[in-house]
């Protein structure tokens, strides 16, 4: 008796499957497939819609303060004042209502009330609000449409132990999450919420790495996330006195997301606070965008670093390139740098002139990384403690760009209302060996994005191989009304760039005041979230599988 069965016809993997069966058996086998066996299988073959799944982004937790950090006499209390928590998000290329499609909206983790995204504007679907509590993105893309979606939670606090703005992105879950920055020696508090938006539980193992390796967490390392819940872990329990940290976060049953909140004191005074996102998968070629210099010394211990961690068996050597306003800059003594296997290693950035610099790494073992920043700001007039106190940023680790990419998007970031953004675009040659010279442009078009889904804004910016480019979106809207609340980046329509062998890799800086007659500034940087191209339709047949 014969079975039968339905096969997909797929491009891609499928068709190099299909390519190295074919080498396998012989040209015997191609001879014989005539032109009239193709002609019986395209009779037979159907295509078939797929329609997309819905996406869903997790936006990390509000910035809080540790259990049992607000204590002592009210004078030197750790939370003086509210912590204000705002959610912005915006989608493009997402379908809209319908019998089976729902709009694009916000959730809780659990589901629970849904908060529908504006779309007013006609060209997207956005949404400014304050935050109450974790919530996730929803919306379904359309098919053969580039679909862009991107939140960001953002928690501004202007004195106290939480002093600073802390801005994470929106994420999609996965079952791998690299996260690079923190600490937890004496006076810092690395914070670990895992999120699982799912409805399975979701088994968590951690592997821990800190400046002597790796680090062993016992009973520590292993625990579940129920469906619709998060779990909080506090390093400093687990991973107790390293002063660099890198967490790699495995889930198995179910898709999760992970965030570090990274939070430090020293004595009273704040030095900085903010929300470390997941980096790129260890490889060996990425980049860190929107480092911010201010001119520090080489030696100065709140000069950027970077931060770097090759988690293989094996030792290496990786190249570090930097490039900014001017062009490419050497650093002195550390344009080469031994990675251990295991060990998280601090580069210092000390020494650049003030600007916005784009680094790339180049290894020869698989690496990820975060690079940071601190930003100097003053204590209120009627305090009673003196001193300096930092805000502090995380920058986390994206692939290298490429300038043979496909696609013309290169991602989207959701802004706070509260904060000034700055886009930093940096074109990062293919080839960065130090002694090629980067050459050439690649102009690309960012747009703005206002909370009706209104295009506001857009120009275009040519970035300069080698280079960065600052781009203020007060500039690009022209400094009228409200913050947009979203930025993206595309590469130019006539096709600037091509052939130029450069990439461009881009971030936002965003910075914001303190509420002191001195104007401290707070900061943080985001990433972008990519774009992705929705499912289309697919070719089906019938086979004969035998009997």
């Amino acid at each position: 008796m014969s079975a039968r069965t339905v096969t997909a016809v797929v491009t891609g993997a499928a068709a190099a499957a299909l390519l190295a069966a074919v080498a396998t058996v012989g040209d015997q086998w191609v001879q014989e497939w005539t032109g009239a066996e193709q002609r019986a299988v395209a009779a037979g073959t159907r295509t078939v819609a797929v329609p997309p799944g819905e996406e869903t982004l997790v936006c990390p937790a509000p910035a809080s303060l540790p259990e049992g950090a607000d204590v002592g006499d009210s004078q030197f209390e750790a939370a003086p004042v509210r912590t204000a928590t705002t959610l912005d998000a915006a989608v493009l290329g997402a379908a809209g209502t319908g019998d089976d499609v729902r709009p694009p909206r916000t959730t809780g983790l659990g589901g629970g009330r849904a908060a529908a995204l504006d779309d007013q504007g006609g060209d997207a679907a956005a949404a400014r609000a304050e935050a109450d509590g974790v919530r996730t993105l929803r919306a379904t893309p359309v098919a053969g449409q580039t679909f862009l979606a991107a939140g960001t939670l953002a928690s501004l606090t202007t004195q106290g132990d939480l002093r600073g703005l802390a801005a994470g992105e929106c994420a999609v879950p996965g079952t791998s999450h690299w996260l690079v920055g923190g600490s937890t020696a004496v006076g810092a508090t690395s914070t670990l919420v895992v999120q699982n938006p799912s409805d399975r539980p979701a088994t968590i193992t951690l592997d821990v790495y800190g400046p002597g390796g790796s680090v062993a967490l016992g009973g520590g390392g292993t625990f579940t996330v129920g469906a619709h819940e998060q779990v909080t872990t506090r390093m400093e329990s687990v991973a107790p006195e390293q002063d660099r940290l890198a967490v790699h976060v495995s889930s198995a049953g179910a898709r999760v997301t992970a965030s570090l909140q990274s939070q430090a004191i020293d004595g009273l005074l704040p030095v900085g606070v903010d929300l470390v996102g997941a980096g790129v998968a260890p490889r060996r070629a990425l980049t860190v965008a929107g480092v911010v210099s201010r001119g520090e010394e080489l030696d100065d211990k709140h000069a950027p670093r970077l931060r770097l961690l090759a988690p293989g068996d094996g030792d290496g050597t990786a190249r570090i390139s930097v490039y900014g306003p001017e062009g490419r800059v050497v650093l002195r003594g550390a344009s080469t740098v031994e990675l251990e296997a295991g060990t998280v290693t601090d580069v210092p950035l000390g020494g650049l002139p003030a600007g916005t610099y784009a680094v790339a790494v180049d290894a020869d073992v698989p690496v990820t990384g975060a690079a940071r920043f601190d930003r100097p700001g003053a204590l209120p007039e009627d305090s009673v403690v003196s001193g300096t106190p930092y805000d502090v940023a995380w920058a986390h680790a994206q692939p290298a760009p490429s300038a043979g990419a496909e696609g013309a998007a290169l991602g989207m970031v959701a802004l706070p209302g509260d904060a000034r953004a700055e886009v930093s675009l940096a074109g990062v040659p293919d080839e960065r060996d130090p002694d090629v010279d980067p050459r050439g442009t690649a102009t690309v078009t960012v747009r703005a994005y206002d909370a009706r889904g209104a295009e506001v804004a857009s120009r275009d910016v040519e970035v300069a191989a080698g280079a960065t480019t600052g781009l203020p979106v007060a500039d690009l809207t022209g400094g009228d009304g409200e913050v947009p609340v979203a930025v993206r980046v595309d590469r130019a329509d006539d096709g600037s760039g091509q052939g130029s062998g450069q990439g461009v890799v881009w971030g936002v800086v965003l910075t914001a005041d303190d509420g002191t007659a001195e104007g401290g500034t707070l900061v943080s940087v985001l990433a972008p979230t990519p774009a992705t191209a929705a499912a289309g339709d697919v070719a089906v047949r019938g086979i004969d599988a035998g009997r």
